[in-house]
């Protein structure tokens, strides 16, 4: 049992919540909408897995860096906290695209009168 794996999603959720908060892209710029936004990305994402689990389109993987501890037949634990992750990094990546989108000049600038150009 290893908690590498795990480990790794969380400590990657912190860094992106830390740029979240230093730029207030997401959770920190509209917290009831991102949570909501999270937890309907965790649902849609949890029920995708179990559907295709359940159809044996895919199964869990086996690798010395994860905890082997499931949540349902071949649903690890870390596949929780990768949707979740996986959800709020949308969000964010969201609020930057946004914001990069709402810095950009949407008309060519206009000359100051009685400049040629």
């Amino acid at each position: 049992m290893s908690l590498l794996y795990l480990g790794f999603i969380v400590v990657s959720t912190v860094c992106m919540g830390l740029v979240d908060r230093r730029w207030r892209l997401f959770l920190f710029d509209r917290p009831r909408i991102a949570l909501l936004a999270v937890a309907s990305g965790f649902v849609f994402f949890l029920v995708w897995d179990l559907v295709a689990l359940e159809l044996a389109l895919y199964s869990k993987g086996e690798s010395p860096a994860m905890t082997g501890l499931d949540v349902a037949a071949h649903l690890p634990i870390e596949e929780l906290f990768f949707i979740t992750f996986l959800s709020y990094l949308t969000g964010v990546l969201h609020g930057l695209w946004r914001r990069v989108l709402g810095a950009a000049p949407s008309t060519p600038a206009q000359a100051p009168a009685g400049v040629d150009r």
